[in-house]
């Protein structure tokens, strides 16, 4: 029978991994590296640092050991630099895995009934919020495993008096875990306690008045110690956020012991979780237990509550008073994190379903005369639930819960490119420090710090800017970090550091590196050497324009490909003629390459831009006969049915009656 059981088990775990496997999360929302939970874990996981208040310990030091595991064994199979978003997902996916696993345990256990277990498990997993924090880096579906495993401790206690006291062990460490983890799974805590306190089977072990040896003391104070034991867990937070103020974040704190304390008693969780009573609005306002019932229909929902009443007294009064408490909680607090409480509740209700159904399924056998009454009963009831089990899906699917491959997980892909151009000479060099836009500035870190795409770059601020060129021009620049701002962010931090009233004394030159950064240094710097053309052309365009020469690069990596143009112009008076404009086009065998992806027919693909380095010109402070490189990256859709070969380079400036070209160049 055991072997029975750990077969159907196992198909049901199989199962639910390929699904899960099949929708896990690659990639990130623009919104998503601005803050949350799903971003806070990530880090928490990497950097083996606290996440959010009380920290949950023990889940980031677990999440820490398998990101870096999962990782090691990666490199070792060839990848060295596996993504990051599924292996921090498949965390969560580890979890589920053992809240499913459990929850069919403890169905089999109570109803004996391996379809029934296996049906009512794999629809909780297919359930919507189920199956997304099944698949994203979030601590819900821990709690839910977290959850079942302490019911499913208390029925093997309650059935195995000769272990009575390892289990006991066992169910008062799981409880304490909620101390160290969610806190919101410690509601099913005290009815629990209620009920192991009140068993007749164990009454002597706990009242005090029937101890009659050291050894049941001992025994007591040995439960004891199993419940507070997870709590050392939070000499890993004091550890980690002592050795690292810069994880403290905001509030005014002289010592790690003041961070210490108000970080673990979830000061700033507490203001945020307001209480939210409102006593003229409706008890189920605020999204429960409205959610639950839409998650798994009325009907399962009904036969639920009323299915737990079949489970016997005490197994009915935990379920019974946990969910009360859950209710009580979301209530309470309208705008707090109620997910919390509605995901450990599913399956509660579904071992209530199965416990209905059990017993309808029973009455029938002893009731039925006809053998085929009760199997069509047993199979319709069986039709019915996988039928269920379809819906549940389909809907989970319509609603967006796969988290592969979104179009939106658009939050990395500028910066992959930043850090990892498809030219080798535009590889920032070894050690550089980086200047972004704060959506720039989020996605390098993440890229460096988690996915570990160049980890020798730091990525900085302006006030770390500006002390950096500071040191580099008290320290006759040597041994300076080159400093590169992007081109989205290069203006502003040109402004900030020569504004006078942020009196930094700074006197900044800005030159090219690739289409994509701008190195930042100070004008006491050497130049270095002229930049120099591959292709030389000396070409004079006008009295103040000479084209010395250009570089021209097809780049691809994977689906990626660009066309890559670096003009080198030379300007005899050091300015760009005004109302000159250019616009760098690519041509295959002379003919304009067309955008595929453009809704305007026969349109054609171009960079225009007023004048030299992309709106950065003005920043140059060149010298007469200075030259300068002005590199453009132009994407090419791999949709094009004629790849590009060269690009024709107009110089032109707009008139009253429309565009006047100036110069025309070819380039091969």
């Amino acid at each position: 029978m055991k072997k029975l059981v750990q077969k159907k088990s196992l198909l049901l775990v199989l199962a639910a991994l390929l699904l899960y496997a099949a929708t896990i999360d690659t990639g990130l929302e623009p919104r998503e590296l601005e803050g949350g939970d799903l971003i806070t874990h990530q880090y928490a996981q990497v950097q083996a640092r606290p996440s959010n208040a009380p920290g949950y310990p023990i889940y980031t030091m677990g999440g820490w050991a398998w990101s870096h595991s999962i990782r090691a064994l990666s490199q070792l199979v060839g990848n060295p630099q596996p993504n990051p978003l599924p292996i921090l997902s498949a965390y969560s996916t580890f979890w589920a895995i053992i809240a499913l696993w459990l929850l069919y345990q403890i169905i089999h256990h109570l109803t004996r009934s391996k379809p029934l277990a296996w049906i009512l498990s794999a629809f909780l997993a297919v359930t919507y919020f189920f199956w997304y924090y099944a698949t994203t880096t979030e601590q819900y579906s821990s709690a839910v495993a977290q959850t079942v495993a302490i019911l499913y401790v208390y029925l093997l206690w309650r059935k195995s008096p000769t272990k009575s006291h390892k289990l006991l062990l066992l169910l008062a460490f799981l409880c304490g875990i909620s101390l160290a983890h969610m806190l919101t799974v410690a509601f099913i805590v005290p009815p629990l306690i209620i009920v192991v306190l009140l068993d007749n089977s164990h009454l002597q072990f706990w009242r005090p008045l029937f101890w009659k040896s050291k050894r049941q003391i001992g025994n007591f104070v040995a439960v004891i110690g199993a419940g507070i034991l997870p709590l050392l867990s939070y000499l890993y937070v004091y550890v980690r956020g002592a050795a690292h103020p810069e994880w403290w974040g905001n509030g005014e704190w002289t010592t790690a012991n003041q961070w210490f304390w108000a970080f673990i008693s979830t000061a700033q969780g507490r203001e945020e979780l307001s209480w939210g009573l409102q006593p003229d609005a409706p008890f189920w306002g605020g999204g429960f237990p409205e959610l639950i019932w839409q998650e798994l229909s009325i009907p399962l929902f009904v036969l639920g509550i009323l299915g737990i009443a079949f489970l016997g007294r005490r197994l009915a009064f935990v379920l019974y008073t946990t969910l009360i408490i859950y209710a009580l909680f979301c209530w309470a607090y309208r705008l707090g994190n109620w997910f919390q409480v509605i995901l450990p509740a599913y399956p509660l209700i579904l071992i209530g379903v199965a416990q209905i159904i059990h017993k309808v399924l029973s009455i029938l056998r002893q009731t039925a005369r006809a053998k085929i009454v009760q199997q069509a009963a047993t199979a319709l009831v069986y039709a019915l639930l996988i039928g269920a089990i379809l819906w549940r899906g389909s809907t989970s699917l319509a609603q967006g819960v796969n988290s592969r491959n979104r179009a939106e997980d658009t939050a990395l892909t500028t910066a992959q490119t930043l850090l990892n151009p498809l030219l080798p000479n535009q590889t920032l060099p070894q050690d550089a420090a980086l200047f972004g836009a704060l959506d720039e500035t989020l996605a390098l870190q993440y890229l460096n710090q988690i996915w570990r795409i160049r980890p020798d770059l730091s990525v900085i601020d302006r006030r770390e800017v500006a002390a950096r060129l500071q040191q580099s021009s008290a320290d006759n620049n040597e041994f300076s970090t080159p400093i590169f701002a992007t081109r989205r962010a290069a203006r502003r931090l040109y402004d900030e550091l020569m504004l006078p009233r942020r009196n930094y004394g700074l006197d900044l030159r800005l030159s090219s590196h690739g289409p994509d950064w701008v190195r930042v240094q100070p004008s006491s710097e050497p130049v270095g050497n002229q930049p120099f053309p591959r292709v030389r052309l000396d070409q004079q365009i006008l009295d103040e324009v000479f084209l010395v020469g250009y570089d021209l690069d097809i780049g691809k990596s994977g689906s990626q490909q660009a066309l890559f143009v670096t003009l080198y112009w030379r300007l005899p008076t050091g300015t760009w003629p005004a109302g000159l404009s250019l616009s760098v086009r690519p041509t295959n065998d002379g003919a304009f390459v067309l955008d595929p992806n453009s809704e305007q027919p026969n349109a054609i693909i171009q960079q225009d831009n007023g004048e030299p380095m992309q709106g950065l010109f003005d920043l140059l402070r060149l010298q007469p006969n200075d030259t300068i490189a002005d590199p453009y990256r132009i994407p090419l859709s791999t949709g094009n049915k004629r790849m590009a070969n060269g690009a024709l380079v107009i110089l032109y400036r707009v008139t009253e009656s429309g565009f006047e070209n100036v110069a025309e160049i070819r380039l091969e």
